[in-house]
């Protein structure tokens, strides 16, 4: 998941953006959660040391006349402790922009408050899409991904989440279950064990990721999953699972 924070000293603004880019998360569908917005860089930093996002975006105004902290030294900070950062600055000062090359932040886009608040939005929605490419592609080059498509759009996670995909009630669907997530979408297990065969078929309506069980229930044939859900196992394949699956957890 991509977290997003927002840190600016205008209350109102604060609240404005926040509600922005929730709704066009919300709408859009995208594997994001805004987990802070606060008037304080401070609180920001606090926030990132006490849980440290594995992929984030960050809102930051440039200016705050009440703190000690400044946008750019946080943005630095966020530089040296986070692996996969992206930054927009949104603030009235555009003679800074210079200055946050000069400093190696790097930051990903640079929003002029004096543009008018319907462009503001309209470069913070086109900011979370740019931030959302980014990061789908940065997983789509390191890690393993899980893929699939609804309406059209594709959508990705990192197969290292998923616990198992499941036939679901719907015809012509299945579902996929993973850490903090269950989507259903159109498709048939078949195809999906061709495309991932690190997926192993446990049973005519499962495809489990093992290095994910957290359990088994040898008198009922049922995997356990970190978060309560259970899957079957077929009679035939309950020896063959079982031993890689207490191979797994005794790693």
């Amino acid at each position: 998941m991509l977290a997003v924070y927002l840190c600016e000293d205008n209350v109102e603004q604060l609240t404005h953006y926040r509600d922005v880019i929730e709704r066009y998360i919300m709408i859009n569908d995208y594997d994001m959660q805004v987990r802070l917005a606060t008037p304080s860089p401070r609180e920001l930093l606090d926030h990132l040391e006490e849980a440290i996002p594995e992929y984030a975006l960050f809102f930051l105004d440039i200016e705050f006349p009440g703190e000690q902290t400044t946008g750019l030294e946080t943005a630095i900070k966020i530089r040296q402790h986070l692996g996969f950062a992206e930054i927009v600055f949104v603030t009235t000062h555009s003679e800074m922009a210079l200055l946050t090359f000069e400093r190696k932040v790097e930051p990903m886009d640079f929003v002029v408050k004096d543009l008018g608040r319907a462009q503001i939005d309209q470069k913070l929605r086109e900011n979370v899409d740019y931030g959302y490419q980014r990061y789908t592609n940065y997983l789509g080059n390191t890690e393993n991904l899980f893929s699939y498509t609804i309406g059209g759009r594709k959508f990705s996670l990192p197969m290292g989440d998923v616990y198992f995909v499941a036939t679901a009630e719907s015809p012509h669907k299945v579902t996929v279950h993973a850490v903090n997530q269950l989507v259903e979408f159109p498709g048939f297990l078949k195809d999906i064990a061709d495309q991932y065969p690190e997926l192993y078929r446990t049973d005519k309506s499962f495809l489990v990721n093992l290095n994910n069980v957290s359990g088994i229930d040898a008198t009922t044939r049922r995997l356990v999953f970190p978060n309560g859900d259970e899957t079957d196992v077929a009679t035939r394949r309950f020896h063959e699972v079982k031993t890689l699956v207490q191979k797994h957890l005794k790693g």
